[in-house]
C-alpha cells in the first residue's frame, strides 16, 4: 500500500490539494482523528500542542494532520521507492497471523517503527522546536495511518488492495477506484456525507462534527482498554499490537468480507460491514493518539 502525496497548502479552514497518488483515510479521516484528539489531551499537552503548531501559524492539530501526505519524500540514495513513503504503512501479508519485523520491516522503514521513533523525537525536550514540530505532524498522521487496515496488511502483493480494482456504488474514480481508496475515503465521504472540493478541499467543520459524534459514544470503559497497551510506557509494544488489530480487520473484512468477482462493484452490503469498522477505528486512532501525545507532552515544558 503506498500513501498519497500531494503537493497541499494550509489554509484556516481548508486542505488544499493536488496530484493525488495514494493515500491513507484522506484528508477528512486524518482531520476527524486529529480531532477526537484535540479534546483529549492534558492541560500540559495542549499548551505544548499549541505551542508548537503556532511556529507555522497553525492552532489545532487537525490543520497538519495530513502534512506528511503532502511533502517532497526523501529519495533513497540507491533508487527505489522514496524512504519517508514507506513510513506510512507496513507490509504484512495477509497469509501471515501477525507482524514481524525481521520479515515485513527489517529496514526499519515501516510505520510500526517509525511511529515510536517520531514519538521519542517529540518527547526530546533537547530537539530544536523545529524538529519537534515535525515529529508532532508525523506523529498525528501514522497514528491514524495504522488504524487503517489496509494499512497494515496486502494480499499477494497487491499494495494493500491498491491493486485490486472495484466500483462503489458505480463510480470508479475516472478509473482509478480501488479497495485501498474505498478504505481511506470511499465509505467514509459517502456515509457521512462528506465531499472533497475542488483541489482536494475540506470543510474542517464537517468533519469536527463528524468527529464529535463519534467522539458522544465513546465510552470511559472503552478509552481505557483501548489504551491500556500504553499503560507500561512502551509506545513500540502498543505499536505492534495496533498493527496487529488493522492486520486482523484487513484479513477478515477489508479481503475476508469482499466479493470474490474481479471488478465488483461494492454497494450495500459491504458498506453495512465496513462503515461500523471504520467509524470504530477512527475513534480508537483518536483516543490513542491523545494518549501517545499526553505521554510525549504531558509533563512541563
Amino acid at each position: 500500500m503506498r500513501s498519497w502525496i500531494l503537493p497541499v497548502s494550509f489554509a484556516c479552514a481548508a486542505v488544499v490539494m493536488s496530484v493525488p497518488q495514494a493515500r491513507a483515510w484522506g484528508p477528512y479521516g486524518h482531520a476527524i482523528v486529529a480531532d477526537i484528539a484535540q479534546d483529549r489531551l492534558t492541560p500540559e499537552a495542549a499548551q505544548a500542542v499549541q505551542a508548537l503548531l503556532a511556529q507555522e501559524g497553525h492552532q489545532t492539530l487537525d490543520q497538519v494532520a495530513s502534512w506528511p501526505d503532502t511533502i517532497g519524500h526523501v529519495p533513497k540514495k540507491k533508487g527505489g521507492l522514496p524512504e519517508t513513503l514507506a513510513w506510512h504503512y507496513v507490509d504484512t501479508d495477509v497469509a501471515n497471523p501477525a507482524y514481524e519485523r525481521e520479515r515485513d520491516c527489517a529496514d526499519g522503514n515501516c510505520v510500526v517503527e517509525k511511529l515510536p521513533e517520531l514519538e521519542k523525537e517529540l518527547a526530546d525536550r533537547s530537539a530544536t522546536p523545529q524538529q519537534r514540530l515535525d515529529a508532532l505532524k508525523w506523529v498525528v498522521h501514522l497514528v491514524g495511518d495504522l488504524h487503517q487496515p489496509l494499512h497494515a496488511a496486502e494480499r499477494d502483493h497487491d499494495k494493500g488492495g491498491n491493486a485490486v480494482r472495484l466500483s462503489y456504488y458505480g463510480e470508479t474514480e475516472n478509473g482509478h477506484m480501488n479497495l485501498h481508496a474505498l478504505w481511506d475515503e470511499g465509505v467514509l465521504d459517502r456515509q457521512a456525507s462528506l465531499v472533497v472540493g475542488p483541489h482536494y478541499t475540506i470543510d474542517f467543520a464537517k468533519a469536527r462534527t463528524e468527529a464529535n459524534q463519534l467522539a458522544s459514544t465513546i465510552t470511559a470503559d472503552e478509552t481505557a482498554y483501548w489504551v491500556a497497551d500504553l499503560s507500561s510506557g512502551d509506545v513500540h509494544h502498543a505499536v505492534v499490537d495496533w498493527a496487529d488489530e488493522s492486520h486482523a480487520l484487513a484479513r477478515s473484512i477489508s479481503y475476508g468480507a469482499l466479493p470474490q468477482v474481479k471488478g465488483a462493484d461494492i454497494r450495500d452490503a459491504y458498506t453495512a460491514i465496513a462503515w461500523p469498522v471504520i467509524q470504530l477505528r477512527l475513534q480508537q486512532a483518536g483516543v490513542r493518539l491523545a494518549a501517545v501525545l499526553n505521554v510525549a507532552l504531558g509533563q512541563k515544558q
